[in-house]
């Protein structure tokens, strides 16, 4: 018998096969799947290709892939006179990005004068009523019309080559007459990489049956899911932060046409309907209010066409305008915004509740007939938008208007890579930047603790940047330390935290550019003018010099940090000042990256390879020809000149691990660094070698790991690994059970006393008072008291456990939390004493003894002496610390904090450091890279991996 089926099995099998597959292959016919509508009608001029006929398939019948997209519009633009193709970027992945301009041909051909007529108009500096009323008789209207910034919210990009192809080949009067009077830009797919994540998975997915079950992985994809580009950005989180290409080549474009009109269309929940505009509140203030008004027009044309056609829709709703770094930036520079939610779902369709069934080709038609209806609108209102931008554009710099008096001031520092960058985006939105020519004197300033100082003194080289100026909203709305929110908006966000723990806030409630960079800075009450040069970027051209003993980059740029990666993947051993110092007449701050002669024997290329390290980088080098250090500064032998070990990085991802953080820490680790790392599978992480790396980089994870796992890191770190965590899965590693002391506040109640010792034992460490007359008597002296004499009495464990449940249901959504920094560690150099904080729903980190607390929540300040006075008849503790006599703690700096999570997130500690054996654990409560722009904390995260192996980890000496 065994003989026999050896052999007819495989034969039976091989009779079989083609019978079978037919049947695989068979598509299931299902009527409730076969769109009813119709999604193109009318007259089609013959001579241009219809789009099932360049893609394979009558469009919305599948998702078409990126490049069936810009096959087709390429094609079409050699077919149709009405289309022009600009390329505007390319994205990480090298897939194209292109926008479709289309028009009459008579205005394709002044598509020049017609930008420049808008620029005129957007500067009322430089143009006069009459000659603003004569540009807005003779300007076209213009639209920017975009969709699926996120790969995975397919079908705008599909009703976006719908719209194209009409637009252009319609015959139909009324399209006709549209384009009389219209300049319409298409951005057809604003996320190319995401969308063809996301139409691989589909391949993979795709059955012979239609699946209308929207928890397939058909429908929903797998990690990291199609949603961001290449390094798992969402881009529409991108759009004052520019930080990806497709970002910064979009609003480059935007920016030059100033459209009347912008909309994003987007895809929500596959048992949604459809949402459309206008939001509601909060509102950002900064934003027109001519802009709600329109808003409610276009809603309302735009609602009337799908009643026409019995689709359901709502507007609002859940859709608020708080946040500036969506696709709405726009309106703040003047356009009027729409947002597009459809119901998402792949291209079988999504069966719902009522037992209807939706299908994709659907989606696609809600999409395209909203972009006809908004085009509409457009046409007949246009005039009408002109002249409301044209007022707001004069109110925008009127001596006696809202933005008048407002002067925002970046103090000089010498973090010029920084600054830098900070400058780069402001002058991507048009934004003018000043730099002060000399000291400046004002009256007052607001500090970012929300201080009021008088007679304050801007130093020379300070950043400027009026707030009247053309583009004084978007200003506003990005730099200033507040972002204004209504009473009632409070009120109803308060109720809804209480009844059920949900919000009106839909992302993060501050975004200042100044604390997200980490740089310190003031709001002048005054209109600064004088005294001031427009900004100019400075090159920065290093010699090539031979007869050097070493060469040194300054340690407070936070370019030092990748030169000092770059020169170790090159082969050069780099060493780290760890104070300031002085060598040959030149300063340098602490952390000074410095290549020695003596450390590099075998190398007479140093010189070179320094110059074009740090040509690479734009940042300075200096020549140095003694090691010697004047008076206490530290000589070129000694204990504060580190060697540095290169760094070999792993980064765990996949799994439960958040794709945000993995992609913003390999984005980093990438653009900041440039050297070789590696992507780990969590899954396979106790089967893999990690004796390979020294670094490893534990991203946020919604998952906890398992024994093996946790075995395995363990060993790692033991062995001399530096283990760094982030957000959640710091707190797993907090956790009882984990690899670290330090733990999270919910697991530290049992020991509060000890934790608020430690804090008063870091208080007193930077106290400068000391009775000398008692260190040196010679009889016992019992005087001395002990960190918890004459404090409140410590609450129990189940009271503290008791209202820190209670705390912690406030905790932010995402807000500017002080930081306090310890300016000795390592780990902060290149930071300043207080480092803005981005605190949300994160883990709260207690560091005691055998952990040191390298940032903590809250800024030291003298009270006053009534607030002084009532703190000293305080019997009993309201919390697991106690401040120092006659002190205050300054925790919020921006957004929306409740003072219950203030008090929870208060002397918390942000950044956590210990020792695991040969290695060392480091903890970050929250993301360090949030959106790739927390740049003050994300020196923190480059410090840790570039430095760490070679500063917090046992030296190896290879024999």
């Amino acid at each position: 018998m065994r003989a026999i089926s050896r052999w007819v099995i495989p034969l039976l099998s091989m009779v079989m096969l083609p019978a079978y597959a037919a049947v695989l292959m068979s598509p299931v016919q299902d009527p409730d799947l076969t769109y009813q509508g119709e999604l193109l009608t009318g007259n089609y001029n013959q001579a241009i290709t219809p789009p099932e006929q360049l893609l394979g398939f009558e469009i919305g019948s599948r998702v078409a892939t990126p490049e069936q997209i810009h096959a087709a519009v390429m094609t079409w633009a050699t077919e149709s006179d009405r289309l022009k193709v600009v390329e505007y970027a390319r994205t990480h992945e090298n897939r194209p990005l292109i926008a479709a301009f289309i028009a009459t041909p008579d205005n394709l051909g002044r598509l020049d004068s017609i930008k420049a007529g808008l620029g005129k108009l957007a500067d009322p500096r430089t143009t006069s009523d009459s000659e603003a009323k004569s540009l807005i008789d003779s300007l076209p209207a213009v639209a920017w019309m975009a969709y699926s910034i996120h790969g995975n919210e397919t079908s705008g990009a599909d009703a976006a080559l719908t719209a194209i192809y009409h637009l252009i080949a319609s015959e139909d009067a009324a399209t006709r007459a549209l384009l009389d009077d219209m300049v319409v830009v298409i951005d057809p797919m604003m996320n190319p990489d995401g969308r063809a994540r996301f139409a691989k998975s589909l391949e993979q997915y795709r059955g012979t049956a239609p699946n209308v079950d929207d928890q397939s992985l058909l429908h929903r994809g797998d990690w990291p899911y199609g949603r961001t580009n290449h390094y798992f950005f969402d881009l529409n989180r991108d759009f004052f932060y520019l930080t990806q290409p497709e970002t910064v080549g979009r609003v480059a474009l935007i920016n030059q046409w100033r459209p009347q009109l912008m909309i994003d269309g987007h895809e929500m929940g596959s048992q949604d309907t459809f949402l459309m505009g206008p939001p509601r509140q909060p509102l950002n203030d900064n934003i027109d209010p001519n802009l709600q008004k329109w808003a409610k027009t276009f809603a309302r044309e735009q609602s009337a066409a799908f009643d026409a056609r019995g689709w359901r829709y709502y507007t609002g709703e859940w859709f608020e305008n708080w946040y500036p770094g969506y696709s709405n930036y726009a309106e703040y520079r003047g356009s009027m915004h729409i947002l597009y939610e459809q119901s998402r779902m792949a291209e079988d369709g999504v069966r719902r509740p009522e037992g209807t069934v939706q299908t994709y080709q659907e989606s696609v038609h809600h999409q395209f007939v909203s972009t006809l209806a908004n085009l509409e609108t457009l046409a007949k209102h246009s005039k009408a938008m002109y002249r409301d931008f044209w007022q707001g554009r004069k109110n925008n710099i009127a001596s006696k208007g809202k933005f008048a008096n407002r002067t925002y001031v970046i103090l000089a520092n010498e973090n010029h890579g920084r600054t830098q960058a900070l400058v780069d985006r402001l002058l991507a939105q048009d934004i003018e930047v000043f730099v002060a020519d000399k000291d400046i004197k004002v009256d007052r300033a607001v500090n970012q603790l929300g201080q009021t100082q008088k007679d304050v003194v801007i130093p020379a080289n300070s950043i400027v940047i009026p707030n009247r100026q053309p583009e004084a909203p978007l200003i506003a709305a990005i730099l200033e330390f507040e972002a204004g929110v209504k009473d009632e908006v409070l009120r109803e966000e308060r109720q809804k935290t209480l009844r059920d723990g949900s919000s009106v806030m839909y992302d993060t409630t501050a975004w200042n550019l100044t604390m997200m960079y980490g740089l310190e800075s003031l709001t002048v009450p005054e209109h600064l003018t004088r005294n001031l040069t427009p900004y100019a970027p400075q090159d920065v051209t290093n010699p090539l010099v031979n007869d050097a003993i070493a060469w040194v980059v300054d340690g407070e740029d936070d370019r030092s940090v990748s030169f000092a990666a770059r020169m170790m993947e090159r082969g050069v051993e780099v060493r780290l000042i760890d104070k300031p110092s002085e060598l040959s007449g030149q300063a340098f701050n602490r952390g000074a990256i410095i290549v020695t002669v003596t450390d590099n024997p075998q190398r007479d290329d140093l010189a070179a390879v320094s110059k074009l390290t740090a040509d690479e980088l734009g940042i300075a080098l200096h020549a140095v020809n003694s090691g010697f250090g004047e008076g206490e500064l530290p000589d070129w032998g000694g204990e504060h000149f580190k060697l540095l070990e290169k760094p070999q990085v792993g980064i765990i991802s996949h799994g439960n691990f958040s794709s945000y953080d993995v992609g913003a820490t390999w984005w980093s680790l990438d653009s900041n660094l440039g050297i070789r790392h590696s992507q780990l599978d969590s899954g396979a992480l106790s089967r893999t070698d990690l004796r390979r790396y020294n670094v490893l980089i534990m991203p946020t994870s919604w998952g906890k790991l398992d024994k093996g796992q946790k075995d395995a890191l363990k060993k790692w770190v033991e062995m001399g690994g530096t283990l760094i965590a982030h957000g959640s899965s710091a707190g797993q590693l907090a956790d009882k059970d984990g690899l670290s002391k330090v733990r999270t506040i919910e697991n530290s109640f049992d020991d509060a006393l000890d934790y608020d010792i430690a804090l008063r034992r870091e208080w007193l460490a930077e106290s400068e008072t000391l009775d000398t007359n008692s260190v040196m008597a010679h009889n016992l002296d019992t005087s001395f008291t002990f960190p918890w004499d004459g404090q409140p009495k410590p609450l129990k464990k189940e009271e503290l456990e008791r209202r820190d449940k209670w705390l912690k249901i406030f905790m932010p959504s995402g807000a500017m939390v002080s930081g306090r920094t310890d300016q000795k560690h390592w780990l902060t150099i290149g930071t300043p004493e207080v480092l803005p904080l981005l605190y949300a729903n994160q883990p709260l980190l207690m560091s005691g003894a055998g952990s040191e607390a390298v940032i903590r929540a809250g800024v030291y300040q003298p009270m006053d002496k009534k607030a002084a006075e009532n703190s000293k008849d305080k019997k009993e503790a309201d919390r697991w610390f106690t401040l120092p006599e006659g002190q205050a703690l300054n925790v919020r700096m921006s957004g929306l904090i409740w003072p219950e999570a203030a008090q929870r997130i208060a002397n918390t500690a942000y950044l956590t450091r210990e020792s695991v054996g040969a290695g060392q654990v480091i903890l970050f409560s929250g993301q360090p890279n949030f959106r790739g722009s927390a740049r003050g904390t994300n020196r923190l995260l480059l410090n840790a991996i570039v430095y760490g192996p070679g500063l917090g980890s046992e030296a190896r000496v290879e024999l």
